[in-house]
Formats: structure tokens, sequence, C-alpha cells
């Protein structure tokens, strides 16, 4: 991995993925959005990893997920969220993402 995205409104989240970002892929350059509108600015830049909350502010997750896959179509995309409902799970595998990791810290 040599980008990774994460997309998380909060910001002890943000901190927490990074650190694991960073363990598993310790070259990788690790950017942030806070929000949807951010990571959709971000979505043209090259990421190989992309880990997305749903419970995003200021839209729907689900659009920036396909906003992701339509930049860069080998972008793995990651939905984060907790708890882990499963018409989540699924829409996020519908729309695209290759798996879910829930974010209990």
């Amino acid at each position: 991995m040599r980008r990774v995205l994460i997309v998380e409104d909060i910001a002890e989240t943000r901190q927490w993925l990074a650190t694991i970002v960073r363990a598993a892929f310790p070259k990788a350059e690790v950017g942030f959005a806070a929000a949807l509108r951010a990571g959709r600015a971000k979505a043209a830049e090259v990421s190989d990893l992309a880990l997305i909350e749903p419970g995003l502010p200021d839209g729907s997750w689900l659009d920036l997920l396909r906003v992701l896959k339509g930049a860069v179509a080998q972008t793995l995309c990651v939905v984060t969220t907790v708890p882990a409902d499963a018409a989540s799970v699924v829409a996020a595998l519908s729309a695209g993402a290759v798996g879910h990791l829930p974010t209990v810290s």
C-alpha cells in the first residue's frame, strides 16, 4: 500500500485507524477527510485503500464509495462502523466495498 485515505468524522477514530494503517503499512502515505465533501475532493488522488465511515454528517457514504471506485477502480474500499448492522454491510459490499471493519476500540 502506497496511499491510504481515511474518511471519518470523529478525530479519535481517525487517529486510531491511522495508527493501525501505519503499523500494517509503514511506508504508506495516509490522507484524511472528516466529511463527505472532503472525501470527494480527495477522490481524484490515487489511493490504494480507502477506509470509509458510513455516518458522515454531510451526505451519503454510498455516493462517496461509488465516486472513489469510479475515480480509480483499483482502490480497495472498506467500510468502517460500529455497530455493524447487516443491512449496512450488505449495502457496502453491493456498492463495491471489499470488506467491513468494525471500529470498536
